[in-house]
């Protein structure tokens, strides 16, 4: 975004072509649209965008922007703001820490967040700038500015859970908004109320389900699988990853310190995985799982590659990471090839989508094998045959579980 403040990153841009941006011919046809139509719209950014160009060809608007409050580990809201010389809209992620920023403490949004109030600020012929933004407005021409609540979920005046989301709009029109402008936008944002919590909830439960059980699983899981029982096979390159000592480490570090480091290292972890194309199934303690599906055979030295790749970055990360109370970091990674079963277990009133089968045992029990001999990174026979590099066998070793000892290897040059 222009000038976006600390805490808040961008996410993407849309751009509607200028053939296809709507109009609505008055504020009847704009209600219309958000009481009905609206409703189809899966996007965000895609439905502020057309409520945007509407509003704009019934109201002077040149600028308008809409916050929502999310439900996320991460971000504490979303904001999109449309253009109308660009004609474009910007959509942004807010961290949670922004609202205990000066950024947002001087900003008009406060007393509309948290009061429900509506503020207007005539930049044309007044000096004075109360707030930065509106410094920066004039310097671009504007000459009037408004933010107003927008209340979703359904809750009384008087309900204490009452959410205020924030509405802003600005124009460049000599003279500002007319009473009559600000009335409009009020009542269309009324009728926008519906459908914007509508696509808030899609997308909080997207998020949410992709948080918990990985960015390719939840969108499976919000599709409709999830049935007990139901999944396939498939076969994939399977990494798993563990921190040397962390029992030990656990139990003489304070708490709040040992979750720290947990977050840094599963940040470092699943950081390597997804930028390999990797798939995060779960987390046993300090240890991660993680998948890299073999669509077809042609493809298999491809996810080998993925995945030794998301390996090594694993534990590239994991040497980087600096706790002065935790000493050195050690981490240890196996990689194993097979056939699994993904999809829904477990109880009918607790699922998890997950893998299992031999080949995720294998790639566990390889773990051990790599601590045993102190070297960071073991790959299975299975592994090694698909991988385009050269590998060195270690011996061959009993596997906890694995009726038979396996050859176990590892790249070489090893990684240390």
């Amino acid at each position: 975004m222009r000038n976006a403040p600390i805490g808040v990153l961008e996410r993407r841009r849309y751009t509607r072509p200028e053939s296809a941006r709507p109009k609505a011919a008055d504020l009847a046809g704009l209600l219309a649209w958000a009481h009905g139509k609206a409703y189809g719209i899966g996007s965000p950014i895609k439905l502020i965008d057309g409520f945007a160009w509407r509003l704009a060809s019934i109201v002077p608007v040149d600028r308008l922007g809409i916050s929502v409050a999310l439900l996320h580990p991460q971000f504490g809201g979303y904001g999109v703001r449309w253009y109308r010389d660009t004609g474009h809209s910007e959509e942004a992620l807010v961290e949670h820490e922004v609202r205990k920023s000066d950024t947002y403490k001087a900003s008009p949004f406060p007393p509309v967040v948290e009061r429900g109030e509506t503020l207007r600020v005539r930049i044309e012929g007044n000096p004075a700038d109360r707030y930065p933004v509106i410094g920066d407005l004039r310097a671009q021409g504007y000459t009037d500015y408004a933010a107003m609540p927008v209340v979703l979920g359904g809750f009384l005046p008087t309900d204490p859970r009452r959410k205020f989301q924030v509405c802003n709009v600005a124009t460049k029109r000599p003279g500002g908004f007319s009473d009559a402008d600000l009335a409009a936008v009020r009542a269309a944002l009324v009728a926008l109320e519906g459908p914007l919590a509508l696509v808030t909830e899609r997308r909080i439960a997207r998020d949410l389900l992709s948080v918990y059980l990985g960015r390719a699983t939840g969108p499976r899981v919000l599709q409709g699988e999830i049935a007990r029982g139901t999944g396939e096979s498939i076969r994939a390159a399977i990494l798993a990853t563990d921190m040397r000592g962390f029992t030990t480490l656990a139990d003489r570090l304070p708490e709040a310190k040992t979750i720290e480091i947990l977050n840094a290292w599963f940040e470092a972890q699943v950081g390597a995985v997804h930028a390999h194309r990797g798939e995060v199934l779960k987390f046993v303690g300090d240890g991660m799982l993680a998948i890299f599906p073999i669509a077809d055979v042609e493809l298999a030295r491809a996810s080998a590659r993925d995945a030794l790749a998301a390996a090594r970055d694993a534990l590239a990360c994991a040497a980087r990471l600096d706790f002065p109370e935790a000493g050195k970091l050690r981490a240890v990674a196996s990689l194993h090839a097979g056939e699994i079963y993904y999809g829904n277990i477990g109880a009918r009133d607790r699922l998890d989508f997950t893998a299992i089968g031999p080949a995720v045992n294998v790639a566990a029990r390889l773990e051990g094998v790599a601590k045993a001999l102190d070297v960071p990174l073991v790959v299975s026979e299975d592994f090694a045959a698909l991988s385009s590099e050269t590998m060195r066998s270690l011996g061959r070793f009993p596997l906890k579980g694995v009726a038979e000892p396996r050859e176990v290897f590892a790249p070489d040059p090893s990684v240390r």
